[in-house]
């Protein structure tokens, strides 16, 4: 047996040295020290079959013959892929690992979270409020009665009869002014529903922020100051505002605030925009400040709503509001 792995340690060494890539040193290493069908293996577990005085001889030739094969296996393998060429030894034909992903803020959330910040430097709290509501929250508190074209089943999602989902976050203001006498001064973000067209400028989900302070001796002038810091601070203090007279419901009087923006281009150009709207805006109308209460004769306010998916296009140059909501990752991946 001893004379049989001379025989097969020299036939390995010689094949060893004949291969000419890692392909064929791998067959012949698993021919020959492969542990289920190597050659020298088989001599090792053919042990069983000699002498108590021949094992301790055979078994240590057996292990000198397979530590000499795997080391000369290594050496020939290292010889040989020294010799490839530089640039066949280059070529990695593996694929690339994948990127580690890594998430961000949506671009929208972005905005509710730079409007937030703003708002809370001036002293206002933020407040949350159910999205599924009553016609109470959504509609009558609020100063608009239930033949309201807002309030007809073509504009409003309701669920059951008189639950809806609310399809502005003005609930949240009657709610806070239910619970807590004032000085109010809230921010209420958060999700509304409405029966619109999936389109560049609609959604029939979006995000809406709105703002409310009430309190003694509340005048338009602090609405229209408050308002107007908030826009310098947001777009640059180069910010133009403008109050247009409109109607809402629940505030009297009311306004549309637009703004004009200073643009800085790419070459130091500044550029001015045209008047842009970015919210609707007013004094809380003493009827809702009866509705939940309030003395509307020691009491007065104002409050405003504005999409911040709508801002969020006006800040990128965004054309179309469905690109925030449908996932592409190489649009959303921009605003990391």
């Amino acid at each position: 047996m001893i004379d049989e792995l001379r025989r097969l340690r020299e036939e390995a060494l010689d094949a060893f040295a004949k291969a000419r890539d890692a392909g064929e040193l791998e067959r012949l290493r698993v021919r020959y020290l492969g542990r289920k069908d190597g050659l020298v293996s088989g001599v090792l577990r053919r042990l069983g079959s000699l002498s108590p005085q021949e094992r301790p001889s055979v078994g240590a030739a057996a292990n000198r013959a397979k530590k000499l094969l795997a080391e000369a296996l290594q050496d020939r393998l290292g010889e040989v892929t020294a010799a490839r060429p530089e640039t066949e030894r280059a070529l990695d034909l593996t694929l690339p690992p994948r990127r580690k992903w890594r998430g961000s803020i949506h671009p929208v959330s972005q905005v509710i979270d730079d409007i937030w910040r703003i708002f809370e430097s001036l002293g206002f709290a933020r407040a949350r409020g159910p999205e599924v509501d009553t016609e109470w929250y959504n509609f009558v508190a609020l100063n608009t009665p239930l033949d309201h074209p807002a309030a007809d089943e073509q504009d409003t999602l309701y669920l059951a009869p008189g639950l809806l989902l609310r399809s502005h976050t003005s609930p949240v203001q009657i709610r806070t002014m239910e619970r807590y006498p004032p000085p109010i001064r809230i921010m209420a973000p958060g999700m509304v529903y409405r029966r619109d067209t999936y389109d560049a400028t609609h959604t029939p989900a979006f995000a809406q922020i709105e703002g409310l302070v009430v309190d003694e001796g509340v005048t338009f002038v602090d609405f229209k100051a408050t308002l107007a810091e908030f826009a310098r601070r947001f777009w640059g203090p180069g910010t133009q505002v403008r109050f247009r007279p409109s109607f809402f419901p629940f505030t009297e009087p009311s306004a549309e605030v637009d703004v004009k923006r200073v643009i800085v281009r790419e070459d130091g150009r500044e550029e001015e925009t045209d008047w842009i709207e970015i919210m609707g805006a007013g004094m809380v109308d003493p009827a809702v400040l009866d509705n939940v209460g309030y003395d509307s004769e020691r009491y007065t306010g104002w409050a405003f709503g504005m999409g911040p998916a709508r801002v969020a296009m006006l800040r990128h140059g965004v054309r179309d509001l469905r690109l925030f909501y449908e996932n592409d990752m190489r649009f959303l991946g921009q605003f990391t």
